[in-house]
């Protein structure tokens, strides 16, 4: 089966927000370039990691590379971890995203029938300061577990949603404004 490239880009909004923000408002702060997106999924009986990246080529938010597909085994699960980075100006934004995790929720999810896909971390694996009250689901780390009878082409979906007026209220919370965007091609065979 053959692919338009349009279908194989990941698709990338290149903004984040700014731990450091200058006018000490409560949200997460100015937005921030994000130029690198990187998911790593490990087979957890071991094997070799698969990798899907999306890149900003022009390093301005402007512009998509393209990403190879990824592929997954049938039956197996994957520990799954995302990093952000501002590569033209040398910022780990992940590390943005964990000093706020209260201000940070990703979704996950798969066009491929039979893969799912399940959050590890909570806001307190980052930081004690949970201004919300509760300790809700984050998403820097997750497993993707491919069922035994999937197969086929589709997508790996990842949304990193921004609480900006108030703090996320629960672990399937969602917001309006979005950080990312990503779709990355996958196989699973």
């Amino acid at each position: 089966m053959r692919f338009s490239p349009l279908f194989l880009a990941p698709l990338l909004l290149l903004t984040a927000c700014d731990s450091d923000d200058p006018g000490g408002g409560d949200g997460a702060g100015d937005e921030e370039l994000i130029t690198s997106v990187v998911i790593t999924l490990t087979p957890q009986g071991g094997g070799s990691a698969v990798r899907l990246t999306a890149t900003d080529e022009n390093g301005d938010g402007v512009g998509v590379a393209y990403g190879a597909r990824g592929v997954l085994a049938a039956g197996t699960t994957y520990s799954g971890t995302i990093t952000l980075r501002d590569e033209p100006n040398n910022v780990d934004v992940t590390e943005d995203v964990e000093g706020e995790a209260e201000a940070h929720l990703f979704a996950y999810g798969s066009s491929v029938s039979g893969v799912t896909v399940a959050i590890t971390d909570t806001e307190s694996d980052y930081t004690d300061d949970n201004e919300n009250g509760g300790d809700y689901a984050v998403g820097l780390t997750f497993d993707v577990v491919v069922g035994a009878g999937a197969s086929g082409d589709g997508t790996l979906s990842a949304t990193l949603y921004h609480f900006d007026d108030g703090p996320k209220t629960s672990s399937t919370a969602t917001s309006d404004d979005t950080d990312i965007e990503l779709a990355f091609p996958i196989s699973v065979q």
